[in-house]
């Protein structure tokens, strides 16, 4: 009975993962048992963790745990929560009513559902919206929190909202116009792929078997197809290891930083997606910056946070470089002229704006700038590779059919 009793009081545990950084400032994962999300944070110090996110894991098996892609908060969620919010907040409501009133309402994903209802628990428990923001990494970036607190000690938070979603909504108008132009060249490509497996695999095989038992001289189109056939369907198995293999290598080789710098330093230089690179990821800083600046960050600030902002290795290097001689007193637009990846335009500007104490508004003008000219050099391309793909499947097909015709032409004027 006593032991029932114990059994009652004791509260019941669950089981919460979490990411921290240990002493060494590694980046850890785990789980840990705990009767609640403090208590499992206070476990977590208690290893010698600074923990980041701590969330219930899901039990046994969970299609969020499996699938973690398809069930994250997208950019496109944040968005329409910081213009909502915003709207509330510019109605007269206070900010913890609007968030319950978007809790209720909001059209979101289930992922950002539960962020926001962790959002609201944390600030009825006394900490501030953008620290309550900041323990959900994966949906609210460093540079999102960052401006929410500048907004909330200046009293602007209805205004740093909106201009954090026109930004955060401009960071991702070219991926989607560049995802929505690829649909009709991958389904063109994707067609032809499987079109020519198809015929090399079922087709060939039969009609080329009846070539070769004709013992007529075959052109020499027909020999190098029937070689590929021969060679598809002998080493199939081989075929698909070494594919795998390779694609297992070049991933390897892309998380590693050697590889990554590579890959990196290609997509500044290559002929046809160089110049839409480069102009992305400028356009990128010069908005981050304006953004910052003009919701009333310290330029110091900024710059500690802006090589976060870009995924190319080799452009957070020129950013940590900028960040460096800042701290020197260089300025912006006199170390910039020292690396070759800022244009004169942008260092021209940025001189101006120092000069004028107008940074946020040149570096507005020359992010529009920039945004547009990789916006116009990525339609181009885009518009480039379904006729590219549409002419290659062609070729091939037209390959493989003249390769068949011709034979058949040696077998009539055989027979006749």
């Amino acid at each position: 009975m006593t032991s029932s009793i114990e059994s009652i009081k004791k509260p019941r545990e669950a089981t919460f993962r979490y990411e921290a950084y240990d002493r060494q400032g590694k980046l850890v994962k785990g789980k840990v048992k705990a009767p609640n999300e403090l208590a499992a944070e206070r476990l977590i110090v208690a290893k010698g963790y600074n923990p980041i996110e701590v969330q219930v894991a899901p039990s046994m098996f969970s299609l969020e745990e499996a699938l973690p892609t398809f069930f994250k908060v997208k950019p496109h969620d944040v968005i329409v929560f910081s213009r909502q919010l915003a709207t509330l907040l510019r109605s007269g409501i206070s900010l913890l009513p609007a968030l319950e009133i978007l809790q209720n309402q909001v059209a979101a994903s289930r992922a950002f559902r539960k962020v926001l209802e962790a959002i609201i628990l944390d600030i009825r428990g006394g900490i501030s919206f953008s620290q309550a923001l900041s323990k959900h990494p994966k949906a609210f970036s460093e540079i999102y929190c960052r401006t929410i607190s500048i907004g909330e000690q200046s009293g602007e938070l209805e205004g740093v909202l909106k201009r954090m979603a026109d930004y955060l909504e401009k960071q991702n108008m070219l991926a989607k116009k560049i995802s929505r132009a690829l649909i009709y060249p991958v389904i063109v490509i994707g067609a032809g792929v499987v079109v020519i497996i198809i015929l090399l695999t079922v087709v060939m095989p039969n009609l080329l078997d009846i070539f070769i038992t004709m013992n007529v001289e075959l052109p020499l189109p027909t020999r190098i197809l029937i070689g590929l056939t021969e060679f598809a369907t002998g080493n199939t198995l081989y075929l698909i290891i070494s594919g795998a293999i390779l694609a297992a290598a070049i991933l390897w080789m892309i998380k590693q930083p050697t590889g990554r710098r590579i890959l990196n330093l290609i997509q500044l230089r290559a002929p046809l997606i160089g110049t839409t690179t480069l102009m992305s990821e400028l356009g990128r800083f010069s908005r981050t910056v304006s953004v910052l600046i003009s919701s009333g960050m310290n330029l110091q600030e900024i710059m500690e946070m802006a090589p976060y902002s870009t995924n190319n290795s080799i452009f957070r290097s020129a950013l940590d470089e900028l960040r460096d001689k800042l701290y020197l007193g260089e300025g912006l637009s006199a170390p910039m002229s020292r690396i070759n990846l800022f244009p004169p335009l942008l260092i021209q500007m940025v001189a101006v704006g120092e000069e004028s104490n107008t940074l946020d508004f040149t570096l507005g003008v020359v992010a529009d700038f920039c945004e547009s000219t990789a916006d116009e050099k990525a339609s181009t391309i885009v518009s480039l590779i379904g006729p590219l793909a549409t002419i290659s499947i062609a070729l091939l097909v037209g390959f493989i059919a003249i390769s068949v015709l011709m034979p058949m032409y040696t077998l009539t004027g055989a027979f006749g």
